[in-house]
């Protein structure tokens, strides 16, 4: 505990030496062991304060500051979720840059925070790779801050909002990665982009493959519980308006979710069918007894 203080004083003196007060330092590089973990205490625009109850750096409250490259993730899905679906209260565990200003709150950034985690859940360690070893008929996965995780040749990976498809293979020296364990054994890898290193174009690399189109992401396919996204050409989630077979579908603009019912968009209404489509023709809908339309 007394190495994490005078750690994190060190990471204090430093921002001090680089930044006026009230500057927001970037994220540094490599990835910072400073992961803390508290409830939220404040949400306002583009900004979380947390107590921090971690006992691994500076205790007490701390001012996050979001950015675009903040990934606010649900901890089992792996998922985005929207900033403001984060309410006081709610428990998140948040990896810091290890640099701070010297306000009171100390104020920093983030690369990934983690919330809707549930009961009594483990929760994913978020890792730059240091190795990846055959060993035991599996591999050995070491990250940069020291853990290490037996991993089985038959252990899913998947990349983060891409179709790409990847092995473990794809796993290199500075990647980065959500890996789901008991401690020591991983049980699924979620892996961030870029898929390779610098020097893809070896002969060495394999080369992740881009899958397109619909993909179901949970649900029965032909029912309403079916969850569906789709996947541009270049492997990116798409959000909005999609035009597929000459029908339009929206996609929810922060999960990318296939839209149903009734949707405002820039002040018009539009009636999505339960397959998704528009409607374009006309279609008769009755109130319900309290004057809802569905």
């Amino acid at each position: 505990m007394k190495f994490h203080k005078k750690r994190m004083l060190a990471a204090l003196c430093a921002a001090a030496a680089v930044s006026a007060m009230s500057a927001v330092p970037a994220m540094a590089d490599p990835l910072s062991e400073l992961r803390i973990w508290g409830p939220v205490t404040v949400n306002s625009e583009n900004q979380l304060t947390i107590d921090n109850q971690s006992q691994q750096s500076y205790t007490g409250e701390v001012v996050i500051h979001l950015s675009e490259d903040t990934k606010i993730l649900n901890a089992a899905s792996g998922m985005p979720v929207a900033a403001d679906q984060l309410p006081s209260g709610e428990t998140v565990y948040a990896y810091l840059s290890p640099v701070m200003t010297l306000s009171l709150p100390p104020q920093t950034t983030a690369d990934v925070i983690l919330t809707q985690i549930p009961a009594d859940y483990r929760v994913p360690d978020y890792i730059e790779v240091k190795s990846f070893e055959a060993a035991d008929g599996g591999y050995q996965l070491t990250a940069a801050d020291g853990l290490v995780f037996q991993v089985s040749s038959d252990c899913p990976i998947s990349p983060y909002l891409t179709r790409n498809m990847l092995y473990l293979e794809n796993l290199y020296p500075g990647a980065r990665c959500l890996v789901w364990s008991d401690g020591t054994t991983a049980s699924r890898i979620m892996m961030f982009q870029p898929y390779g290193p610098e020097e893809s174009g070896s002969e060495d690399t394999v080369q992740p493959h881009i899958q397109t189109g619909w993909v179901l992401e949970s649900g029965e396919a032909g029912t309403a519980s079916a969850q569906w996204l789709y996947y541009n050409p270049d492997g990116t989630l798409a959000k909005g308006w999609v035009e597929d077979g000459g029908k339009w579908y929206f996609l929810n603009l922060e999960t990318g979710r296939m839209e149903r019912g009734f949707v405002q968009v820039e002040g018009k209404t539009y009636y999505m069918q339960e397959d998704g489509s528009m409607l374009t023709g006309p279609r008769t809908f009755t109130p319900a007894a309290d004057g809802s339309l569905s």
